[in-house]
């Protein structure tokens, strides 16, 4: 009795008694002795493990991963895992060793010396390792590929005259016949021009088919269609391929519980049901006719597969009982089809690959079947192409269908060099090492057919070309496969000419056959030119010129490319991101952006490159000499750049901002009258009063506690409400209530800027299904609709009223508006602008302008207005009492001042401007002055136009305020031909120049100490000697803003009556800049306000 007993029986609460007592002893000695025997196991196995290691001491191996999973990993089963199996074949020659973890050694011999001892040794000695292929036992049952011992032997003998050459004889007729029909479906498929089609894919189905009707005499039509039958035996193979990578799928009791699993089995059900009713069926009509009767019946026809196993018989006239035969039927099935598609797909390859050897192939096929009126490669003809063979064995040298076997050693081996094999030792024999071996097979990579030139026998070893395997195992199918392979080899190289897709790159993937990861990709033409029938030629020449045209393009582009990077070397750029983003990101639309642009006029006071991305550099100007010539060039000759304004498109159609060439002269020509001064003196009351309206707001505001503004939602919103009723007349005092029409104007600005941001929907396809394209769809519906039926009541009025009485009834409310003036606007032709370009206008109108840019204008007297630039034409004069049809006929120039301004560069001006007042209060209290002075003597505080020119000081602190300020920051311009600059450089043709407005109106060498608010720098009593372009809020030239006279004084009277009624004072928090269409503050321009009638302050 064991002492421990009695404490077990106490822990466990049990009653001692003495068949207790003894019974948990002899429980206890039991496991003892279990436990011990599991030591001795281990301990034996251990002993075995050190002295099998000692053992293959002897082997070299390469370095291993590590310790625990040795080389496992290493030599994967694709293209860069074959690539580091030759570099392990460089260096060790015979025999390598391999550690599959830390408890697993396997032998990889790779020399026909010594693979010998192995595939020469008897099955018993050196049968299969059973690691991989019992996946395999469930589909293949025993046959040939899985049996082993006594049961192999037997069956090896028995299968062996199914694979004789009268047997095999008849299967020539099955092989052209599955040819003929894949070349057949090559022929549609191409339609008379060059088809890449991938060989695995056509080349297996086609192995398939003449496999199933060698083996079963049955057609199953699987090239045009797959049966039930061929697709379970691909999904079969499929699955057992993906169940090798999936280790915890190893075990048969995991797997099957999987969805692969399922599928195998159903798979193998559909396999085994095909072959089972076909065995069932042939044995009863063999049973019923008698053996001879049978024979007889079959003569003349094709004895399959099937009918030598049913007929076989053993030493001691045994027959095959159904489910070996099923067994064996499964296997030539698996291992037939698989090895000769593989084996084949590589030879079109090799031979796609080196023309020369398929062209001498292509000679001697036509040679054998010359004078033949069937196209059908017959059994004697198959030693009449002896050069096909020796490019199909070279091809299988190179890419051999089994990359490896198996072996696993029932007893010590001893190999040439005297070192041995320990008993029990898993060893892979490497075809492809072996056919790789650089000892064996000098230039091993190159393909060269001649190494199997039966006229120059070379010395090597038997051993070295093992694609089939050697010895007692080998592929008792060879003969079969290699048949296979002439035949569908030849009558492909007669019918086609191929060539490798370059398109599609081949990377090998070893897996049960070697295979590749993608296909392999040929080109396949019939005839020599590779044009197809000579009907197809005209289509093929077409092809050719597209092809060469499309060829000449690229390469003129390249070309162009090349020599336009030469001719920008000549300009400075700032440090790269990198060479493929390169500028891109640098200058974000924020505060660090524009200090970036600042730095950079610092440094580059003139021109700078700067590139986006890899091939699209833009020039950058910021100085006022250099942008000369691109500003002062007719609009024909530097264009406007659309990438960004194309977006805008749905909405502005083709107005002042979009249009180009005769269409933007023409219509600039007709809205000039639309900004005389006559038209905008009316306009004057309009600016009063919606600056009345916000000014009574700020006070509501102010009363009620709130007297921190963000100035751009305030006064957008009366730019807008000033804008809607100088266009329309049309009052929607969207000041106090929303308003549809303004709503969708400021979602359309909003949802063009975030546009913008999304570089990959700026292809219409893509915007217009998500919802902010549906939205923008939407509001440009609804502003359409608004603009639409104004211009059609408008314009109906006119039509019934007749222009004088139109004029007469607009003379009594002394407002024309601009929808009035295009609708009475004419050419020199008499032609008036359509509806649907009044209402382009008018939105323009609404929206921005065309480029907000800059025309120096100054006071005439009293009667008019004139351009302040040396090479710009005069303005006429109009007087005041000019009547509005006179105004309407006199002569346009297209050269005028260009570009409506909208709500959104009004809005931004007067808001900086009012910032610019509050940082610096001497000079708010000043313009406040000079208004008081103005105003001291009228009872209605008003602003009218001849006050404007009695407004010096105020002008000033605006046109300082849009310099330090500007509202569009830059402008983009695109050379249709070669600019030159004044110090000689040329800008070439064809490049993107972005004038930067915040780049010249910072540039220190222009503008001293540029970041100074400064009114006097625009002191007209104290001119300064500086370009007429230092100076561009509005742009310049040709197509400078046509509306900068509105907007100029729509910001002198609200400033006016604001300084008046209001003090200004800065917000705690400084404002963060952010250029976007036009220039605003991050969070909004937040700033302070104190009614003066609350008292001194």
């Amino acid at each position: 009795m064991l002492p421990i007993t009695e404490h077990l029986l106490h822990i466990l609460g049990l009653e001692k008694t003495a068949f207790r007592l003894y019974a948990v002893s002899a429980l206890l000695l039991s496991l003892l002795f279990f436990l011990f025997r599991l030591l001795l196991q281990f301990l034996r196995l251990c002993r075995r493990f050190y002295i099998t290691c000692h053992r293959l001491r002897c082997f070299p191996q390469p370095p291993r991963r590590n310790w625990l999973l040795g080389h496992l990993g290493m030599y994967l089963p694709n293209e860069s895992g074959l690539q580091d199996e030759k570099k392990v074949l460089d260096n060790m020659h015979h025999v390598i060793l391999v550690w599959m973890g830390p408890v697993l050694p396997l032998l990889v011999l790779v020399h026909p010396d010594y693979i010998k001892p192995l595939l020469g040794a008897s099955a018993a000695i050196a049968p299969k390792d059973d690691l991989f292929y019992g996946f395999l036992k469930p589909w293949l049952g025993d046959g040939l590929l899985l049996s082993k011992g006594d049961k192999w032997s037997r069956h090896r003998r028995m299968l062996t005259p199914a694979f004789h050459f009268d047997i095999l004889k008849p299967y020539m007729k099955i092989f052209n016949q599955c040819t003929d029909i894949m070349h057949a479906k090559w022929r549609r498929l191409a339609q008379g021009s060059v088809v890449s089609l991938d060989m695995f894919e056509h080349v297996s189905l086609m192995t398939l088919d003449s496999l199933q009707k060698c083996v079963f005499s049955y057609n199953s039509n699987c090239q045009e269609k797959l049966s039930d039958y061929i697709s379970a035996i691909i999904e079969l193979s499929a699955l057992a391929v993906r169940r090798q990578y999936r280790l915890h799928h190893y075990i048969d009791f995991i797997y099957y519980r999987t969805a692969d699993g399922r599928r195998f089995r159903e798979a193998c059900d559909t396999v085994h049901h095909f072959t089972t009713e076909v065995i069932q069926e042939r044995r009863k009509a063999l049973r019923q006719q008698g053996a001879e009767a049978w024979l007889k019946s079959k003569q003349g026809k094709t004895l399959d597969f099937i009918d030598v196993l049913l007929l076989a018989r053993d030493e001691d006239g045994k027959e095959l009982s159904d489910e070996d035969i099923r067994a064996e039927a499964d296997t030539f099935m698996f291992e037939g089809h698989d090895t000769t598609s593989s084996g084949l797909s590589w030879v079109l390859f090799n031979l796609a690959k080196y023309p020369e050897y398929q062209e001498k192939c292509r000679e001697e096929i036509q040679e054998v079947m010359k004078g033949r009126e069937l196209e059908e490669v017959e059994w004697d003809d198959l030693i009449q192409l002896p050069f096909t063979t020796m490019c199909i064995k070279e091809s299988l040298r190179q890419f051999p269908p089994v990359t490896l076997v198996s072996r696993r050693c029932t007893q010590d081996i001893k190999l040439p060099d005297g070192r041995i094999i320990p008993k029990g030792i898993i060893c892979l024999v490497s075809i492809y090492g072996t056919h790789h071996n650089p000892t064996v097979w000098p230039d091993s990579k190159v393909y060269n057919p001649y190494r199997f030139d039966p006229d120059k026998p070379q010395q090597r070893s038997p051993l070295a070309f093992v694609p089939f395997s050697a010895g007692p195992r080998n592929c008792i199918g060879q003969s079969f496969a290699m048949a296979e392979m002439r035949v569908a080899v030849a009558l492909t190289l007669l019918r086609f000419r191929l060539t490798v897709d370059r398109t599609r790159k081949v990377r090998r993937k070893p897996e049960l056959i070697l295979r590749t990861e993608n296909g392999i990709w040929l080109n396949l033409s019939l005839s020599w030119l590779g044009f197809g029938p000579l009907l197809a030629s005209p289509w093929q020449l077409l092809l050719l010129l597209g092809t060469s045209w499309l060829l000449a393009r690229v390469l003129a582009r390249i070309y162009a490319f090349y020599d336009n990077c030469c001719r920008l070397r000549c300009f400075p750029q700032p440090p790269k991101r990198n060479w493929f983003l390169g500028h891109l990101g640098m200058a974000k639309s924020n505060e660090e952006g524009l200090r970036l642009v600042e730095d950079l006029g610092h440094h580059f006071r003139d021109v700078h490159l700067w590139w986006m991305g890899p091939f699209y550099p833009i020039l950058r100007l910021v100085h006022p000499k250099f942008v000369a010539p691109l500003l002062q060039a007719p609009a024909n000759i530097i264009p406007k750049d659309m990438f960004f304004y194309s977006l805008l498109k749905p909405w502005l159609g083709d107005g002042l901002l979009l249009s180009a060439g005769d269409k933007w002269s023409h219509h600039r020509r007709l809205l000039t009258p639309a900004f005389h001064f006559e038209i905008l003196k009316p306009y004057m009351k309009i600016f009063n009063k919606s600056a009345d309206i916000m000014h009574a707001k700020w006070k509501n505001l102010a009363s009620e506690g709130s007297t921190r503004l963000d100035m751009f939602e305030h006064i957008s919103l009366m730019t807008l409400d000033s804008l809607q009723k100088c266009v329309f007349s049309f009052d929607s005092n969207c000041q106090e209530k929303p308003s549809e029409y303004i709503a969708a104007i400021l979602e359309l600005s909003a949802l063009v800027i975030k546009r913008t941001e999304r570089i990959f929907l700026h292809m219409d396809f893509l915007y217009y299904l998500t919802p902010d394209g549906r939205r923008f769809r939407r509001a440009c519906d609804l502003v359409h609709a608004f603009t639409d039926t104004v211009i059609q009541e408008r314009r109906h009025t006119l039509i019934l009223q007749g222009v004088d009485d139109f004029l007469k009834v607009k003379a009594k409310t002394k407002t024309l508006d601009f929808i009035d003036v295009l609708l009475l606007a004419k050419d020199e032709d008499g032609n008036e602008l359509s509806d649907e370009d009044i209402r382009a206008e008018a939105d323009t109108f609404m929206f921005e302008g065309e480029d907000p840019n800059v025309g120096l204008w100054k006071a005439q007297g009293r009667g008019g207005w004139t351009m302040d630039h040396p090479n710009m034409p005069f303005l006429p004069t109009f007087p005041m009492a000019l009547n509005v049809r006179e105004m309407l006929k006199q002569p346009r120039d297209s050269n005028l001042p260009g570009c409506s301004s909208g709500h959104d560069t009004t809005a931004s001006g007067l808001s900086w401007v009012l910032y610019n007042l509050a940082k610096h209060p001497e000079y708010q209290e000043r313009c406040r002055e000079e208004v008081q002075m103005l105003l001291r003597e009228r009872e209605t505080k008003e602003i009218e136009w001849e006050d404007l020119s009695q407004l010096p000081f105020l002008t000033m602190c605006i046109k300082e305020s849009l310099r330090l300020h500007p509202p569009v920051t830059v402008i983009s311009r695109c050379t249709t031909q070669d600019v030159v600059l004044p110090d000689g450089r040329v800008i070439p043709k064809g490049n993107i120049c972005t004038i930067s407005i915040f780049g010249i109106h910072h540039n220190p060498s222009v503008w001293p100490e540029p970041e100074v608010y400064n009114p006097f720098r625009f002191d007209p009593e104290t001119p300064q000697k500086r370009s007429p372009l230092a100076f561009i809020p509005f742009s310049a030239g040709p197509r400078n803003c046509i509306g900068q006279t509105f907007a100029m004084a729509e910001m002198k009277v609200v400033l006016a009556l604001t300084l008046l009624r209001f003090r200004v004072l800065p917000d705690d928090e400084e404002p963060r800049r952010k250029p976007e269409l036009i220039l605003r503050a991050e969070e909004g321009l937040w700033l302070r306000l104190e009614p003066l009638s609350a008292g001194p302050q």
